[in-house]
């Protein structure tokens, strides 16, 4: 428990370090963009650390089809980690900062 709480502020921490290391080399404003930057990681580590969704099911299908036996899945199935809970952490922190900043 204590290495996961560690591991999702170290992770929320070095992605902050890095959107603020981008802004400087990009020239965009740290607090527009962080939650924009934050929530899209987010969708993106989701998408690729679950299993179960549409992309399977159509994988699914097509095997199916080629060897004429049905697959069920039991529904969509993440497997998230200390590294998305920080990318949570990092989003849900930026956008409370962009709602006090306007």
């Amino acid at each position: 428990m204590k290495k996961n709480l560690v591991g999702t502020i170290v992770t929320a921490a070095i992605l902050s370090i890095l959107v603020w290391v981008g802004s400087i080399l990009f020239l965009f404003s740290y607090k527009e963009w962080s939650f924009f930057i934050g929530f899209t990681l987010t969708i993106v580590v989701f998408f690729f650390s679950s299993s179960g969704g549409i992309t399977s099911q159509m994988a699914n299908l097509s095997a199916s089809r080629a060897y004429g036996k049905v697959q069920k899945d039991s529904g969509l199935k993440a497997n998230v980690g200390f590294v998305f809970y920080g990318i949570v952490l990092f989003t849900v922190v930026s956008l409370v900062v962009q709602i006090i900043t306007y």
